[in-house]
């Protein structure tokens, strides 16, 4: 057992403490010498009309976006550099031109002041099955082809998620407005990935078929760089679910998919200014050849769009949506070769508006062959 020491085995015992004159000299204002490493000081930010914005505080070298960053920390952009940390991560994107758009900052603040939650904001109850039983349920048909729909919208979300979540830690720091954006990005496809679900599950009936895949494993094993990966995200795949949900929002069946469809037409409106921008941008700067590159790259990718879109899954579900019902679905059908025309259309108009040469003389054949489609008016 041990005993207290005494004042002999415990020669400081009793002693009065040491002078405090070294504490006050280690919390002396000379050993804050941090306080003056700074790369710019005095800078005020000042709020807009919208607050206190990601762009009102891009001032003084706060602001200023390289070409080049090889700063391989996880600092944020402007702070003061400390001598011998190790990097944290080697960034495999450190040029502006291969991430980069302008309207990145503001996008961020869209996405961040829309945000919108589904199991509030939409309104389920008016789905047919909750309200004192006075509305009449989907016929199953429709329900069926709702599930269908929903699930291959939910496939595509999903896909967007991974796409962007493997992308977003090889982009440096130094380009942190982008990087914001594209967390924001992956929210909104990861809560529309649980919303399509949901419809798919609110109301009687259940999960679909998954699509084909093709362009989906082409968007997950993209490797040339983020502006490429891009151009089948944003061009080819954005385009086509933009549509989609547009005809989603103008043939819903009640209030609840009509304000499912319209949120999530805002978010993809926005994703897409971001992907337009930048690759519009990357072209600018990269010149003529980068272009002819891109164009080239699309002809493997175009002939497995033509593949898929040759699955019928998708597309009678999309007609009997449509429609209301199988009997009218000749009628769906004609809506539904509407939307294939208008994606090609739009798809060679996005090619071309950010310097690409697709045209319909180079188009995938099969895929050219929707443009001969005339206007279908439903009987």
């Amino acid at each position: 057992m041990s005993t207290p020491e005494s004042p002999e085995e415990n020669p400081s015992a009793g002693q009065e403490p040491e002078s405090i004159e070294s504490e006050s000299q280690d919390s002396s204002p000379e050993r804050l010498t941090w306080m003056q490493d700074t790369l710019e000081w005095g800078v005020k930010a000042r709020p807009g009309k919208h607050g206190l914005t990601m762009r009102d505080i891009n001032v003084g070298i706060y602001g200023d976006v390289p070409e080049e960053s090889r700063d391989m920390s996880r600092k944020p952009r402007g702070a003061f550099p400390v001598p011998g940390v190790p990097r944290t991560d080697l960034y495999t994107l450190n040029h502006k031109v291969e991430l980069w758009a302008d309207n990145a900052v503001d996008l961020y603040e869209e996405a961040i002041q829309r945000r919108w939650m589904a199991h509030i904001d939409i309104p389920w109850e008016t789905l047919g099955e909750t309200i004192n039983d006075t509305l009449e349920p989907s016929p199953e048909e429709v329900e069926l082809a709702t599930r269908q729909f929903c699930t291959e919208l939910a496939q595509q979300a999903s896909i967007e998620t991974d796409v962007i979540g493997q992308w977003l830690h090889h982009m440096n720091y130094a380009y942190h407005e982008v990087k914001t954006f594209l967390a924001t990005e992956l929210f909104d496809s990861g809560r529309h990935y649980a919303a399509f679900r949901q419809r798919a599950l609110a109301n009687g009936g259940g999960l679909g078929l998954e699509s084909p895949g093709h362009i989906n494993r082409r968007l997950l094993e993209s490797r040339a760089g983020w502006t490429e990966t891009a151009l089948y995200l944003y061009v080819l795949r954005g385009t086509l679910t933009l549509l989609l949900y547009r005809y989603g929002e103008a043939y819903a069946h009640n209030p609840a998919e009509k304000q499912l469809f319209r949120r999530c037409i805002q978010d993809k409106a926005r994703h897409m200014a971001y992907g337009m921008a930048h690759l519009k941008y990357a072209v600018d700067e990269k010149g003529s050849d980068y272009a002819l590159g891109l164009r080239r790259l699309m002809g493997g990718v175009e002939r497995d769009l033509a593949s898929e879109m040759k699955d019928p899954v998708l597309w009678e579900a999309l007609a009997i949506y449509i429609a209301g019902s199988v009997d009218h679905m000749a009628e769906g059908m004609a809506e539904v070769k509407n939307l294939q025309r208008r994606y090609m259309e739009e798809y060679l108009a996005r090619m071309k508006w950010i310097g690409v040469d697709k045209t319909l003389e180079n188009l995938d054949q099969d895929l050219a062959a929707y443009l001969g489609q005339q206007e279908q008016t439903p009987a």
